[in-house]
């Protein structure tokens, strides 16, 4: 398993694989929930495998360790009653989908509300780039859901930041990318004082 360590739940720290009680039990890998929910139903014992990420500098799931025995019966169950989830997951998607757009317009309404001086119909520009699912970028974040204010703040300075300056053009002329964003800060500044007017 080699960087891998093993724990009954993702609140223990884990232990290492080899000094566990799951060695001969079988890796199921994360992304399918109701596999992974039902062979965890099913096993005597289930781990659940951290491996160390080094960007993040954190432990992330991987999978989890149980019998094979528990696989084979949750795949069973999961194939008896996989149209009828596949309906409900359509469903939960159509809905899910609504209240990403309907989030995305009020994090909009919310730049307008902020910066009146806004140029017209930028704020859905803005509100669209930040908030795109699965971006990571600032309108993702538990605060900007609750539309604070130094997020929805971030948000605007990243677009003045790519397209009202030359921050773009900058990079691979020997400047850094802090050097590059020092020197544009003053102009976004002033961008942003404009827009709150």
């Amino acid at each position: 398993m080699g960087k891998s360590f093993v724990a009954e739940s993702e609140n223990h720290k884990g232990t290492c694989f080899y000094c566990s009680p799951f060695v001969g039990y079988v890796m199921l890998p994360s992304g399918d929930v109701a596999l992974t929910r039902r062979s965890k139903k099913y096993s005597t014992l289930c781990g659940v495998v951290l491996v160390w990420n080094q960007r993040r500098k954190r432990y992330e799931r991987k999978g989890q360790l149980v019998e094979q025995i528990a696989i084979d019966k949750a795949r069973l169950e999961c194939e008896k009653d996989q149209a009828a989830r596949n309906l409900k997951n359509k469903k939960a998607a159509v809905v899910r989908a609504h209240k990403d757009r309907e989030y995305t317009f009020n994090f909009a309404m919310a730049i307008r509300n902020r910066y009146p001086g806004c140029p017209k119909d930028r704020e859905f520009e803005i509100a669209m780039h930040a908030c795109e699912k699965y971006s990571g970028r600032v309108g993702r974040t538990a605060d900007a859901k609750k539309f604070d204010s130094k997020m929805i703040d971030l948000a605007v300075e990243a677009h003045i930041r790519h397209e009202e300056t030359n921050y773009d053009d900058q990079f691979g002329k020997g400047k850094g990318k802090k050097q590059i964003r020092a020197a544009i800060k003053p102009d976004i500044s002033s961008i942003m004082k404009q827009w709150k007017q």
